[in-house]
This record gives structure tokens, C-alpha cells and sequence, in this order.
């Protein structure tokens, strides 16, 4: 991974993109640190909650999930878990849990650009990836 410098990390954002993104830094400027640790705030909550309703439904983790978005705005389990289907069934059919991915994966892909500024990798061959284990969620990218 690359890593932002000081003068991007400084850079701020417009506030509609604040706004959007439902962050507010102290000083008024939004900054990928603000960004960061709202990702990290949203994917530790969803991933809580996405652990609570699918072990109302009998889905335990281990064996962790992988889970990312496709094309068509629906997500789909990556792998060969043996409750896929079920989960991305939840998933798909609960418009805030869709919603909620698809604004933690929007958050994550702000910082992976920013990440590869400057570098010759492109956001565009690259996919987000959310995983649940046993001791709580990551977020990463991997090849399409």
C-alpha cells in the first residue's frame, strides 16, 4: 500500500462532500483522516450487525465471509461459504444493509484513491471487498 502524504492528507473537501459523507471535522475542512475513521467507525458497526442478523438465522462466522458488490448493485458472497445463498438473500432483500455496503464501499474507495495516486494501479481493476471472521470485519481490495 501507498501511503498518503502530509499534503493529502491536509487537503480538504468541499462541504457537500462532508455532508454526503456524513463526517465533520473540528476545524471546518475534511480531511482523509476524518474519512479513514469513518470508514472504520461504519465497518466495525456493520459488520456487528450484519454478525446479529445472520445468526438469527442459524449463519455463524467462522468460516469467515467475503462479500462484495457486483455490477448490478446487489453484493455477492466471494468463495464457497456454505450459507452463501442465505446470506446474500439478507443482504439483497434488506435495502438498508445494500444501502449501508454500498456507502462503507464508497468510503473505502475514496481512501484507495488516494492511496494510489501517483502510482500506475487503477481503482477501476481493482474491487472492494468486505470480510467478516471471528474477531470482526476488514475491509481490502482485490483484482477483479
Amino acid at each position: 500500500m501507498n501511503m498518503v502524504s502530509d499534503m493529502e492528507e491536509r487537503a480538504a473537501l468541499d462541504d457537500g462532500v462532508a455532508r454526503f459523507l456524513g463526517v465533520c471535522a473540528q476545524d471546518g475542512e475534511l480531511r482523509l483522516s476524518d474519512i479513514r475513521s469513518k470508514a472504520a467507525s461504519e465497518l466495525k458497526r456493520y459488520g456487528d450487525d450484519l454478525v446479529t442478523h445472520l445468526t438469527q438465522q442459524g449463519v455463524t462466522v467462522p468460516p469467515a465471509i467475503q462479500i462484495a458488490g457486483t455490477e448490478d448493485g446487489r453484493i455477492t458472497v466471494l468463495g464457497e461459504h456454505p450459507a452463501k445463498e442465505q446470506i446474500e438473500t439478507l443482504v439483497n432483500n434488506d435495502t438498508r444493509l445494500l444501502k449501508w455496503f454500498k456507502e462503507i464501499e464508497v468510503l473505502f474507495e475514496i481512501l484507495r484513491r488516494s492511496e494510489l495516486r501517483g502510482t500506475e494501479a487503477q481503482l477501476e481493476a481493482q474491487r472492494f471487498n468486505l470480510g467478516l471472521t471471528s474477531i470482526g470485519s476488514v475491509a481490502f481490495f482485490s483484482l477483479r
